[in-house]
């Protein structure tokens, strides 16, 4: 006979198979400020497991093979930030040129960043590049890490506000700039 499981030992066990990049991320998609990830927070604070919950104390030598394992796998392996992009400009159906007059970026930085490897635009301009292009919450975390930034949504209020719109699929430049504005945050799109 089957011993019942409850729907908390579920989620307990559910959550404890998580990494905790894919923790936090599973609560910044939901997000932090919304009741489902209020709610997975308190959950995971009454458990006494918090962030970071399901990390074991590993020794150096563990540390030193999994570092190697990582590193091996890795190796070789960078997607570039100018072919990801590119990737999403198609699928957007967009030409290059619609997408850096869109965002108001000069054709030679453009094409700077189609050159050269090392070549990085700002931030500001990888948020606008996600709007433009409709990207969702994970794409938009991908490019701008590629892109050599981060994207704290906990922390920076420019972050956060176009973080919201992309998980709400708010895509037109004006209200973007309105709720940047309506946050004392500067627009990405317009003139402040």
């Amino acid at each position: 006979m089957h011993e019942k499981i409850t729907e908390r030992q579920l989620l307990i066990e559910v959550l404890s198979r998580l990494e905790e990049r894919q923790l936090l991320g599973l609560i910044e998609e939901m997000g932090r400020d919304q009741p489902l990830g209020q709610a997975l927070l308190y959950f995971l604070e009454k458990e006494n497991k918090g962030i970071g919950w399901m990390k074991k104390t590993l020794g150096m030598s563990e540390l030193k093979q999994l570092l190697k394992e990582e590193l091996a796998v890795t190796q070789g392996y960078r997607k570039e930030f100018y072919k990801e992009l590119i990737y999403f400009v198609d699928r957007a159906q967009k030409t290059d040129a619609q997408v850096y007059n869109e965002i108001g970026m000069n054709r030679t930085l453009w094409y700077r960043l189609r050159d050269n490897k090392s070549a990085r635009t700002n931030k500001r301009n990888v948020l606008k590049m996600a709007i433009i292009l409709h990207l969702d919450y994970w794409e938009m975390y991908y490019l701008v890490n590629l892109a050599g930034y981060s994207l704290l949504p906990g922390d920076e209020r420019t972050d956060r506000i176009v973080a919201f719109c992309v998980r709400h699929g708010i895509y037109e430049k004006e209200r973007v700039d309105e709720l940047l504005i309506e946050a004392k945050e500067k627009p990405l799109f317009s003139e402040d």
